[in-house]
């Protein structure tokens, strides 16, 4: 019974990440990863909640096999960051600016 609380926290988590997101041109990065291991992508998304999808299905996979606390959401509103940690396993979803043209040295 406690997995809808589970998706509807995740899914809040995700929709406050984009709030007070800066215009212009950005992608959202999603890596998952071990603290001692490094990480990985898993993917590239144009806005953050067209990534809740592989979030949830990484929530639930941690929370299964590595005692993932669900309710340990931080987000930090400078980088425009959503990070889920246990200590050993992470989550990441970080906004990051796109280059759209050449800077002009000056």
């Amino acid at each position: 019974m406690t997995e809808p609380t589970t998706t509807i926290g995740a899914t809040a988590a995700v929709t406050t990440v984009t709030k007070g997101a800066p215009t212009g041109p950005s992608v959202w990065i999603l890596e998952s990863g071990e603290e001692c291991e490094g990480g990985s992508i898993v993917g590239v998304y144009a806005e953050p909640l067209l990534a809740a999808d592989d979030i949830l299905d990484l929530l639930l996979d941690r929370a299964l096999h590595a005692k993932l606390d669900l309710d340990e959401f931080a987000e930090d509103p400078d980088a425009k960051r959503l990070y889920v940690s246990n200590g050993t396993d992470w989550i990441s979803l970080t906004r990051h600016p796109v280059t759209t043209r050449r800077r002009l040295a000056g």
